[in-house]
C-alpha cells in the first residue's frame, strides 16, 4: 500500500534529521489526572539530569521525546497503526518497535511512522499486526542505556521518536535494522499531534505564550480514552489524582 498526501506539506517547524528545531509546544493534562511528565522534550539540549547532551550526535539536540518510567510500566499506542519493525537495538538504543500510522489513524493529512526505544523486551506483536488508539504494545525498560552517562544500572525510560511525511513507503536500515527511513519524512515533535487545528500544525512555532500548550488526550486507569473518540493519546495511561 502507498500512501498519499496530496498538495499539503508536513509541519514547517520540523527539520531533517541533525537540523532538528524545538517547537515549544508543552503539554497540559487534564486537570483531575496525574500523568507521567516529559523528562527531556524534542530538540532538548539537555538530558532528564540536566547534564547536556553530547554534541557529536544530532548537533547535541535530542531527536525525540523522554518519559521516565519505571520499568514494566504499560506502554500505549499513541494512534491506530501497525507493527512494521522490532527488534533489539544496540547502545543508546536498546529493544525497540515501530510503528506506522495512517492520515485516518491520527487526522494529520501524512503518514506518521513511531519510534518506542529502550523496552523491558522485544514485543509479542508481529510485524504487521494492527494496533488500537491506546492498546498496550510493550513495556518500558532501559535496555540500551547501561554504561557511559548512565552506569551500570542505566536509565529505565521511553524514548519515542516521531516522523512525518507524505507516504507510507519507508526501508530499514542501520547496523540492527532498528532505523526507519521513510520517503521524504522528517523527525519532529510528538507534540505536533495534539495540535486541534490545520494553521497551528502547519506553524507552532507561531504560537504564542499560554497558545503553546496542546490539551493532550490521555487514557485512564479504566482503559478509557478521554476525550471520547480522540484519534492521539499520551503513550502512558494516568491515574486520576489521589489514587
Amino acid at each position: 500500500m502507498r500512501g498519499k498526501m496530496g498538495e499539503r506539506a508536513a509541519p514547517s517547524a520540523e527539520r531533517r534529521e541533525g537540523d532538528f528545531k524545538a517547537t515549544g509546544l508543552t503539554p497540559a493534562f487534564p486537570a483531575d489526572q496525574a500523568c507521567e511528565p516529559i523528562s527531556s522534550g524534542f530538540a532538548s539540549p539537555y538530558r532528564h539530569d540536566g547534564s547536556r547532551r553530547p554534541t557529536d550526535r544530532n548537533g547535541g539536540l535530542h531527536g525525540g521525546t523522554d518519559i521516565t518510567l519505571k520499568v514494566g510500566t504499560p506502554l500505549l499506542a499513541i494512534a491506530g497503526g501497525k507493527v512494521i519493525a522490532k527488534g533489539a537495538g544496540g547502545q543508546m538504543e536498546g529493544n525497540f518497535l515501530w510503528l506506522q500510522h495512517a492520515p485516518e489513524h491520527t487526522g494529520f493529512p501524512f503518514w506518521v511512522h513511531t519510534k518506542y526505544q529502550h523496552l523491558a523486551e522485544v514485543p509479542a506483536l508481529n510485524i504487521g499486526d494492527s494496533v488500537q488508539v491506546g492498546q498496550t504494545i510493550a513495556l518500558a525498560g532501559g535496555t540500551g542505556t547501561a554504561g557511559g552517562h548512565y552506569g551500570a544500572a542505566g536509565y529505565p525510560h521511553l524514548h519515542l521518536s516521531t516522523h512525518f511525511g507524505p507516504s507510507d513507503e519507508f526501508e530499514l536500515v542501520g547496523a540492527y535494522s532498528s532505523m526507519v527511513r521513510a520517503r521524504d519524512a522528517k523527525n519532529s515533535d510528538f507534540l505536533l499531534l495534539f495540535l486541534s487545528s490545520d494553521a497551528d500544525r502547519a506553524a507552532p512555532e507561531s504560537l504564542l505564550g499560554e497558545g503553546k500548550q496542546v490539551p493532550i488526550a490521555i487514557v485512564g486507569e479504566d482503559g478509557s480514552v478521554r476525550p471520547v473518540g480522540s484519534k492521539v493519546v499520551w503513550p502512558v495511561a494516568c491515574r486520576a489524582r489521589g489514587n
